[in-house]
């Protein structure tokens, strides 16, 4: 597909989250993007639910209902064909199938280069499980479908940035996990996002154990494991004391901290950016994927109390790599 209008993949989540808020109010801020078209995945009875959010994307778009993706795609295609597109127009999918569904279309129609792109609102691990799939989160989705591709979660930030070797797997197993290959991999991936974000500053590399192992006294992962691939991987900094690698001075000096574990990388990230800012992206897809960081946040949904910062900034920077011919 060319680039010159590009297809963008919007999925809402959980339909009794904040997922469809935060898309409609991020949206309504943005507005129409040049030679850009959203397709938005959403709940056949969301409008019903949730119409002044619907009042916010009409104010600013004409909306183009379907009932099927792939109905939206062969009109798209037609618009497109005869220089009729606008992009004013927005896709709108009212569809009957569950959000885990949406995601896995947009994935295959991603794959298959019918969507340029993608972005996410949050999605229930309990909402993936209950519709009978056994993927854990998105992630998990990604890998079923590309298993030879290593993906790592990266988050950017106003401050910072962090890409997480392992992920989703208990704390008692992380070192095992962490394999010279997979450690290899996860320092290709943060180097991809320097790259992403045209930074020449080095890759933070945070250290396994307390006092980055303080030479040994406190574990040898540091000394045997990292020492030697920092000395093959110059962009790499020597492994950083994990509780001290994140104070304020410290973040003008990297361009993305490389944490080893999940919890490692994302209290702090989350801890300085809340739940209000900061971009989720899935590295080492085969196409570009950007998300929110934060969850569907039930206890608030329909209350019009969602931040639509972060979905925002998901969709600004999504754009913005497609622009730059990153996708």
């Amino acid at each position: 597909m060319s680039n010159h209008f590009s297809a963008v993949a919007i999925t809402t989540g959980d339909p009794d989250g904040i997922g469809f808020e935060v898309t409609a109010k991020a949206l309504a801020q943005l507005g129409p993007q040049k030679n850009t078209s959203f397709f938005l995945f959403r709940d056949d009875l969301q409008e019903k639910k949730q119409k002044r959010y619907f009042q916010l994307i009409d104010k600013k778009f004409t909306r183009l209902t379907f009932k099927t993706t792939k109905a939206a795609l062969a009109f798209f295609y037609i618009l497109k064909s005869t220089n009729a597109l606008d992009r004013q127009f927005l896709f709108d999918l009212e569809l009957s199938s569950n959000a885990a569904e949406w995601v896995i279309e947009a994935t295959e129609m991603c794959r298959d280069k019918m969507f340029n792109s993608l972005v996410t609102a949050p999605l229930s691990k309990t909402l993936i499980k209950n519709s009978g799939y056994k993927f854990v989160g998105h992630t998990g989705i990604f890998r079923h479908y590309f298993p030879q591709y290593p993906m790592f979660m990266g988050f950017i930030g106003e401050k910072f940035n962090v890409v997480i070797a392992s992920d989703h797997i208990a704390l008692k197993d992380v070192e095992t996990d962490l394999s010279t290959k997979k450690l290899t991999a996860s320092f290709l991936a943060a180097k991809k996002l320097q790259d992403l974000l045209s930074s020449g500053k080095p890759v933070g590399l945070l250290g396994l154990n307390p006092h980055a192992g303080e030479k040994g006294v406190v574990g040898s992962f540091e000394e045997k494991i990292l020492l030697p691939l920092v000395k093959k991987y110059k962009f790499l900094s020597k492994p950083l004391v994990p509780d001290a690698a994140f104070f304020p001075q410290n973040w003008p000096k990297y361009s993305t901290y490389l944490a080893l574990y999940h919890d490692q990388g994302l209290i702090p990230f989350k801890m300085i950016h809340g739940q209000d800012s900061g971009v989720h992206i899935t590295l080492g897809l085969p196409f570009l994927r950007t998300s929110v960081d934060h969850g569907t946040a039930k206890d608030i949904y329909n209350k019009n109390k969602a931040n639509a910062n972060s979905m925002r900034d998901a969709i600004e920077l999504n754009l913005q790599l497609l622009k730059k011919g990153r996708a």
